[in-house]
């Protein structure tokens, strides 16, 4: 086959004139750009030149051979044939229409098929929100793509057909419920674009739309180092309401409630929490069953107004599995943050953690769960053991110890961690044990197996990431920063220093 990598920039050369340049598409900041850019250009002024030609010959000769009284009363006689005529105009279109085939078919296949080593993101569309996840556990609302290398995206859809679209870098697919759905892109230049839906979907169709930045790949890393762990910002655990907006974003929630009282496709939110909202039948007080309930079942109590249009993908965040019941808790938080009538009855019973980004005001703070206090040990712990303690506390946050355990004391969906180790613990059995090492650390790696009297058997199990030879030190660190809540740690309860 003949070198078609030469055309696109022989042609795109000769388009470059801005009175014959590129219509209808953008300049392209991917690899593809070039090529589809003058495969476009070639069709356009392929389509002029004979649109032109076929209807200028199709005007002249109906002005030519025009019935003029007089002159061109008879028809002229017409041949019946012309082989050459037929050829020629047979021919050429068919090796036109040859080019652009294998030339579009060449194109197409490259763009289809990924290379080896791609970057991958995963792509969740539904209406009318974009969600994407990256392979450290990052999940955004905002596309981020490292600039120079190859990103393969992994698309689906919760619920009708999308269109993966960025006119910017020359890529578009549907992307089609229940299956996977792949296209690549490797983008040359950094800069800040839009993704569109190319499939009509709903009646926010037009809104759906998210940003696209195309990154350094030092700057990537490091926002992408931000968004794996929505629970810190800075090294600081945030408190959960401001981890519940985030959630509320990423998880599309505000495209249809609104935080400002305003209507919307559904609830505002805004002086929601404890409240009264009448129903299609009956009342309801919006404590924090109710809140569970409305989001983890939608559509069982409709509040009156509104159409049952909200999606009930939300059913996982009720289970124990990868802290999506510490994330239902953090949005309820955030629900509560925003509504002058929020009680104790409807806020979580996991505390909000109050910090520096908390945006709750001073009275609702005052009425909120204590404060997490910092690490103190009554027992003066051995120096040795101070970085494993802090290492211990950034754990405690990152995994999502912090939505069941508190360290204050205050009751929470797990037992609380102030003054756990070294203390006798009833378990469901009825059996009484003593919070030693070996106790710690089963309760972490096998959870289940052994519960304490008075909470539910739902902690998720941490065997893969905690267990074993090489995580050692992560599950020694965890224990220790336990230890240095308690007044009654020992040499039985700390991990060994050896």
């Amino acid at each position: 086959m003949f070198a078609v990598d030469i055309l696109p920039q022989m042609f795109n050369h000769a388009m470059s004139h801005p009175l014959i340049g590129s219509y209808g598409l953008p300049n392209s900041d991917s690899t593809f750009g070039p090529k589809i850019q003058w495969l476009w250009n070639f069709w356009f002024w392929v389509s002029v030149f004979f649109t032109v030609l076929i209807t200028g010959l199709a005007v002249y000769f109906s002005i030519k051979y025009r019935f003029r009284k007089g002159i061109r009363e008879a028809a002229d006689p017409s041949a019946d044939h012309n082989t050459p005529l037929e050829i020629t105009w047979s021919v050429i279109p068919l090796i036109i229409m040859l080019v652009m085939f294998v030339l579009g078919f060449k194109y197409y296949m490259d763009m289809d098929q990924p290379p080896s080593g791609c970057y991958n993101i995963g792509v969740l569309a539904w209406q009318w929100k974009w969600q994407f996840s990256y392979p450290d556990g990052a999940t955004t609302s905002t596309l981020y793509i490292p600039v120079d290398t190859p990103v393969k995206f992994s698309m689906t859809s919760k619920d009708v057909l999308h269109g993966f679209w960025i006119p910017e870098l020359s890529i578009q697919r549907d992307v089609i419920p229940g299956r996977t759905m792949t296209v690549w892109v490797k983008a040359i230049h950094t800069g800040h674009f839009k993704l569109q839906c190319a499939e009509y979907c709903g009646d926010g169709h037009s809104e759906m739309i998210a940003n696209v930045d195309v990154l350094p790949i030092p700057e990537f890393k490091k926002k992408l180092a931000q968004a794996a762990d929505i629970w810190v910002h800075d090294g600081k655990v945030l408190p959960l309401h401001v981890v519940g907006k985030k959630i509320a974003e990423l998880e599309g929630c505000l495209g249809c409630h609104s935080v400002n009282g305003a209507r919307g496709t559904g609830p505002t939110w805004k002086n929601l929490a404890g409240s009264q909202v009448k129903l299609v039948s009956g009342t309801a007080t919006v404590d924090y069953a109710y809140l569970r309930q409305a989001i983890l079942y939608p559509g069982h109590k409709m509040v009156a107004g509104f159409n049952n249009v909200m999606p009930n993908y939300y059913t996982d965040f009720g289970g124990a599995a990868h802290k999506k019941h510490r994330k239902l808790d953090a949005l309820i938080w955030f629900i509560n943050s925003l509504s002058v009538h929020a009680n104790k009855a409807s806020r979580p019973p996991v505390p909000d953690m109050p910090g520096k980004a908390s945006t709750l005001s001073a009275s609702k703070q005052a009425t909120a769960a204590p404060a997490t206090p910092a690490t103190t040990a009554a027992v003066k712990m051995p120096a040795a053991a101070l970085p494993m303690i802090a290492a211990g506390k950034k754990l405690y946050a990152s995994m999502g110890c912090i939505g069941c355990h508190t360290v204050n004391g205050t009751a929470g969906v797990g037992p609380t961690w102030k003054n756990l180790a070294g203390y006798p613990v009833k378990l469901t059995s009825g059996k009484t044990v003593l919070a030693d090492y070996k106790f710690l650390r089963f309760m972490i790696l096998y959870p289940g197996k052994k519960v304490v009297a008075g909470f539910q058997p739902i902690m998720p199990s941490y065997t893969t990431a905690l267990a074993g030879a090489k995580n050692v030190k992560k599950l020694d660190s965890l224990i220790w920063y336990i230890n240095s809540l308690s007044d009654k740690a020992s040499a039985s309860t700390e991990p060994p220093t050896k």
